[in-house]
């Protein structure tokens, strides 16, 4: 099936390793006006929401001495501007990095994977200068610690393209999993933040109107978040998980007929599709992968060994 390559080593250069520098800093320049967008649109509008329920119960204000006050219109002016601010500020900066990285992203793949530019799919590549200027920032400022060996694939005896469709599926199925875990964190805490204001609402014995300003003035941004995040992951979800059924085809293909150059092609097509992907995915918080990754990053390096092991010459 051709001479083999070893991605191995060969990711681990410093070339490879400024360009993985580069992406990971524009990827968290894009989540900082993701997290931005959190602490709008959930952080500050639930903590409003609760002290306009508050600032308007009788009880709390003949406990604590103050003058009961409605300010549940002026919370639903505040949720309109929060969800501009969103749409023409917030949104546009996330897109513009998130695109930026995923092409320094794809050519990391292509140049390690040795396959040609898709300049008809992604535009042209990615300046040498933004790689340079972004990667540098990063290794000054990080070690290289958490970009070495990149894709967890250990041996050099297995053809090319072969290692390459190991490291998309382990890409793919880490990233999926880590996904569907977000998802269902994302519902459970919508569901109890609008629990808990409704619940709020109800004690203090709002009035219809105010229970309904308040929670409608909740609802707009925090559906506009929520359902964003759940449609956009639950599309990448969708996107990997036919990708990794055309990894596993591919790689069952090869056992009937051992073709390079079916081969590239499926590795082609399924890189195409990769950066479509990335290109548009949801950013995943910082925080969700310190708390949720470890797991699925034991299981995709056990299925990585596993994959190896079934082609590695005997």
């Amino acid at each position: 099936m051709g001479e083999t390559m070893s991605i191995r080593t060969e990711q681990n250069e410093h070339i490879y390793i400024q360009k993985l520098a580069s992406f990971r800093r524009l990827y968290s320049i894009a989540k900082k006006y993701n997290n931005g967008y959190i602490m709008l649109n959930v952080v500050m509008m639930t903590t409003l929401t609760f002290l306009s329920i508050g600032l308007n119960s009788e009880a709390l204000a003949k406990q604590f001495s103050f003058t009961q006050v409605d300010h549940s219109n002026w919370l639903a002016i505040v949720s309109i501007v929060v969800l501009t601010i969103d749409k023409l500020i917030i949104g546009n900066r996330i897109d513009a990095n998130r695109e930026k990285a995923a092409k320094i992203q794809e050519l990391f793949d292509r140049g390690l994977f040795r396959l040609d530019w898709n300049t008809t799919l992604t535009g042209p590549a990615p300046r040498i200068e933004d790689i340079v200027r972004h990667g540098e920032w990063y290794l000054q400022k990080h070690t290289n610690a958490k970009l070495l060996d990149w894709y967890a694939i250990k041996s050099d005896l297995i053809p090319h393209y072969l290692q390459v469709l190991i490291c998309q599926n382990s890409s793919l199925y880490w990233d999926a999993n880590l996904r569907e875990k977000i998802n269902y964190v994302i519902i459970i805490g919508g569901i109890a933040i609008l629990t808990g204001a409704l619940t709020l609402c109800l004690y203090f014995d709002l009035s219809i109107s105010a229970i309904l300003t308040n929670l409608t003035a909740l609802l707009g941004p925090m559906l506009d978040y929520g359902y964003n995040t759940l449609k956009e992951n639950k599309a990448s979800i969708e996107q990997a998980q036919r990708l990794l059924d055309c990894i596993e085809q591919s790689i069952a293909n090869t056992e009937t007929n051992p073709s390079e150059d079916s081969l590239r092609r499926s590795v082609e097509s399924i890189q195409d599709q990769l950066f479509v992907k990335r290109k548009s995915d949801w950013l995943i918080p910082d925080f969700f992968y310190k708390v949720l990754r470890n797991s699925d990053e034991a299981v995709m390096r056990q299925s990585t060994q596993q994959l190896e092991e079934r082609f590695t010459p005997r």
